[in-house]
């Protein structure tokens, strides 16, 4: 039985400054790999998804990414990449 290798999934947070705005990776991805979260909250005031830095992007269950590639092919900033560790196959 061969251990499960789950990628290696980069992403370059310069590139993604608005990805709640964007979502077009958190949309095509089969298998909801990725999560979107806040990381400036004023209280009683809505979020601007459009501001750069209200939202960060991350990988929430890389062990779930199935290595199609389409995250990266819809990315508009070319943010997103993935890896195979040496000698995994998927």
């Amino acid at each position: 039985m061969y251990p499960i290798v789950a990628p290696l999934i980069k992403i370059n947070q310069q590139a993604c400054t608005t990805p709640f705005a964007c979502k077009r990776c958190l949309q095509v991805c089969p298998t909801a790999v990725f999560m979107v979260h806040e990381t400036k909250m004023l209280r009683l005031e809505e979020t601007d998804k459009h501001e750069p830095g209200n939202y960060r992007l991350r990988v929430a269950f890389r062990d779930k990414c199935s290595a199609c590639n389409r995250c990266v092919d819809v990315c508009p900033n070319n943010a997103l990449t993935i890896e195979m560790p040496e000698g995994a196959a998927i």
